[in-house]
């Protein structure tokens, strides 16, 4: 391997948007994050989000309740 072409690897502060802050390594000093594992729902077992995108799905089903995309009909 080639000497003095990689990044300089060390300790990071990792900081989210809820206030937490914890400590890791990488090649910058410093990483600010919007979502963390204290503050994101599949970690904290808040599931409002899920919710949320059931009722795209029914909508989006709705609107396109059949339609074939292409597909060839089966026959019966």
């Amino acid at each position: 391997m080639k000497k003095d072409i990689h990044p300089a690897y060390g300790p990071c502060k990792v900081t989210c948007a809820c206030g937490n802050q914890f400590e890791t390594r990488a090649t910058v000093p410093e990483i600010k994050v919007g979502v963390c594992s204290a503050c994101h729902p599949f970690y904290t077992g808040k599931k409002g989000r899920v919710l949320s995108e059931a009722g795209r799905l029914e909508k989006f089903n709705k609107k396109y309740a059949g339609v074939n995309y292409g597909q060839k009909e089966e026959s019966k």
